[in-house]
């Protein structure tokens, strides 16, 4: 086996210190950039964020809070003023949103998974400024922010419920009325 070695000169020290510095410098640069800092285009947001973002008038003028989920969902509950394209017709629909190409633009679902999708979508068709909400509608409204509710939807009217059993009662009577009669007319 073969020894490399050094001379004990002050000039060869200070080469080998430079050059594991170096190896060091880089090494933790490949760590530091290996996807553990934000993505420069998409950032994940926590809701608190979200909810400085969009109450902040003054510093997003333009911004955009877009809903990816399903129209049903979206009509049960969402945030104010969202726009909403279902992450399936996203990538056919970006002419829609293509204004805001170079502004801020939240994304959310219900719980952060088809956002991240949508997210990354956005990154592919060269949107800058994306936003994605960590947890979705479901951690917004745990939060405890505003948030827009279909009230029809939980108010059950039960006006019409009880006037079917009502009119299924009354029938019912007046069936066992009439047979009862006709018993005691046949008995005579």
């Amino acid at each position: 086996m073969r020894t490399i070695k050094f001379k004990k000169n002050r000039q060869s020290r200070s080469a080998l210190y430079l050059i594991m510095i170096s190896l060091l410098l880089i090494q933790f640069y490949n760590f530091a950039s290996s996807g553990i800092a934000a993505d420069p285009v998409r950032t994940d947001i926590s809701v608190g964020v979200a909810n400085d973002m969009i109450n902040n008038n003054t510093m997003y003028l333009d911004l955009l809070v877009l809903d990816v989920r399903t129209i049903e969902e979206f009509n049960t509950n969402h945030l104010y003023n969202a726009t909403l394209i279902p992450l399936a017709e996203l990538e056919g629909r970006m002419a829609e949103i293509e204004s805001y190409n170079d502004t801020e633009i939240i994304v959310y679902c219900r719980s952060g998974s088809r956002s991240l999708q949508a997210s990354n979508i956005l990154v592919v068709n060269n949107f800058s400024k994306i936003y994605n909400m960590l947890g979705g509608i479901n951690a917004w409204i745990e939060a405890g922010y505003n948030y827009w509710l279909n009230e029809d939807l939980i108010n059950i009217d039960f006006a019409f419920p009880v006037f079917l059993v009502s009119i299924i009662g009354i029938l019912f009577v007046l069936a066992l009325s009439s047979k009862r009669r006709w018993k005691l007319a046949k008995s005579y």
